[in-house]
């Protein structure tokens, strides 16, 4: 606690009338300025809810391959959040390549992106760029999106060295035992920017957390394990799912699109506590992470979600769908070799400078 000494000043007879004339406004700016620095955390999930509520209502923000494939001939942006190395091995044609922290500038002062039909965001795994995407979306960007399982699904050469070795099995660190809801209600994290509007909240927001080491959201299954009660673990997958399969010991279950919900599920967590989030793959749960971190809370999304810790436990129905990773995911789409375009430049329509908070 800081100390305040007191110590005997002569003090003049009109800065004496000044200071009581002045005490209350002066008492009321500082109580002001406390109230924005500690409600910013509100004023920003109130920003969230008044604009979409996108972690709740249209989320997951993602496509399949296929799906890009057939909108290359339309207006849509590729931005490619690669290693220089792995661009340079091949991309897709016409991408532009960028690092998680070009982005909010990238948008801000290189591109119309409201413009565009969709900004596709494409990573290795899907695991960056779902991220990437949900903040965008946070920030407003509602034609932004991300490439289920990345380009591991665009090209069989990219699976082998990225889907083909994620998958897994751990079965001893699972148990069928459900635990009971969170209950108590929490207070929202606390966090400070130099901002007051929700929108200029959430761009400051996003630029601190892209900042940062571009896998600083996720952790990998066995690093959770290593310390599972350390963690809030969440299962954020359907109920029925979560009842019928196994999970991590001591994961409680979310539903996705409701249980972070203000009315829900979210003051229940402990500001204090990280947690882990997982889904089936890593997408859903890398941009439930997204808005998690953005409110403050320390969260991060578990890589290749069950795919990563108990891939051969999922239903001969499931493996089939879009959840499962197989053979089925992968495609034979064409690719470009070498570096391409890495100037942050595109040649897409009007290059103009956005309102800060995006496009909401």
């Amino acid at each position: 606690m800081k100390r305040t000494t007191l110590t005997s000043t002569f003090i003049p007879v009109s800065l004496v009338v000044m200071l009581l004339l002045g005490g209350c406004s002066s008492k009321e700016t500082t109580d002001a300025n406390m109230q924005v620095a500690e409600n910013q955390s509100a004023s920003l999930l109130a920003y969230f809810q008044e604009n979409g509520d996108f972690i709740n209502t249209t989320a997951p923000a993602i496509m399949t391959a296929s799906e890009l494939n057939g909108m290359l001939s339309r207006n849509i942006l590729i931005i490619d959040l690669r290693a220089q190395e792995d661009f340079d091995a091949g991309h897709i044609e016409g991408a532009v390549r960028l690092t998680p922290g070009d982005v909010p500038a990238f948008f801000e002062n290189d591109v119309d992106a409201p413009s565009f039909e969709r900004i596709v965001f494409v990573c290795n795994r899907g695991q960056i760029s779902s991220y990437v995407a949900g903040i965008m979306r946070l920030l407003g960007y509602g034609n932004t999106w991300a490439v289920r399982y990345g380009m591991s699904a665009w090209n069989q050469d990219a699976a082998a060295s990225g889907w083909d070795k994620a998958t897994g099995d751990h079965p001893e660190k699972l148990t069928s035992d459900e635990l009971a809801p969170l209950d108590g209600t929490n207070e929202l994290p606390v966090i400070t920017v130099e901002a007051s509007t929700g929108g200029e909240i959430a761009r400051q927001r996003a630029m601190q957390l892209l900042s940062k080491e571009s896998s600083a959201h996720l952790i990998s299954f066995s690093d959770l394990m290593k310390d599972a009660e350390k963690y809030t673990i969440v299962a954020y997958v359907p109920a029925d799912w979560y009842q019928q399969m196994k999970h991590p010991e001591g994961a409680i279950q979310f539903t996705p699109k409701a249980s972070l919900g203000a009315e829900a599920e979210l003051y229940k967590l402990m500001p204090g506590k990280p947690v882990a989030v997982y889904c089936f793959n890593g997408h859903h749960s890398a941009q439930a992470a997204a808005y998690l971190r953005m409110l403050g809370y320390d969260a991060y999304s578990v890589t290749y979600g069950a795919n990563g810790f108990m891939h051969s436990a999922f239903s001969r129905e499931e493996q089939a769908t879009s959840r499962y990773w197989s053979d089925l995911q992968k495609n034979s789409f064409p690719v470009k070799k070498g570096p391409g375009d890495t100037s942050g430049q595109t040649n897409k329509p009007a290059v103009v400078k956005q309102a800060q908070g995006g496009c909401a």
